[in-house]
């Protein structure tokens, strides 16, 4: 039960801070359209990018 517990915390802190370092690091002109655009095709390219790695059964 301790090691899920410690897992789902890594899990946790393993997302905030990146989240926390982006959030700060945005330029102040960059409207929230364009960050939401940026995160959708970064999104759409991973999704792709991994399709394309199991259909040649790289992964």
């Amino acid at each position: 039960m301790k090691e899920k517990r410690t897992k789902v915390i890594q899990i946790v802190v393993g997302t905030l801070i990146p989240i926390v370092y982006t959030i700060i690091y945005i330029p102040p002109d960059v409207t929230a359209g364009q960050i939401i655009s940026a995160v959708i095709i970064f999104y759409v390219i991973l999704y792709f990018a991994i399709r394309t790695l199991k259909y040649y059964k790289i992964i």
